[in-house]
């Protein structure tokens, strides 16, 4: 079951799910860093996560704009999801909001220009130079 989940919601909130400390995801969403828990294998990647080994070894892509939600420490044994990175904002923002860290939520909507779904970029994360 678990190797056939598509669903980029319930990926992106099964993986903040098992992450112990909430409060730190809004950090890393900012520094567009990924994380990744060891019980279970569950976190995210965000393409600049990935070294170059990963890149080109590997062949492992992870397209801008998107961060890659996984568990059971992935392919083959697990499942990867792409998630549109507004997505897991979105996602990450309301987990946030419901466990009464507001001011995490706020900084997680506002980082870097965040303009969400709707933007000309197709929803991926813009920053002002």
């Amino acid at each position: 079951m678990w190797k056939n989940l598509t669903d980029p919601t319930f990926a992106a909130l099964t993986a903040i799910r098992h992450w112990p400390d909430k409060s730190s995801l809004a950090r890393f969403a900012i520094e567009r860093h990924g994380f990744g828990d060891s019980n279970g294998g569950f976190g995210i990647t965000y393409p600049g996560d990935l070294d170059e080994y990963d890149r080109e070894a590997n062949d492992r892509q992870i397209p801008d704009g998107f961060v890659l939600a996984y568990g059971f420490w992935g392919q083959p044994d697990g499942y990867e999801v792409l998630v549109p990175e507004w997505l897991y904002r979105d996602v990450l923002a309301e987990v946030l909001e419901c466990l009464g860290l507001s001011r995490e939520a706020a900084s997680v909507r506002v980082s870097q220009g965040w303009l969400g779904p709707g933007n000309s970029a197709g929803g991926s994360a813009r920053t002002h130079g």
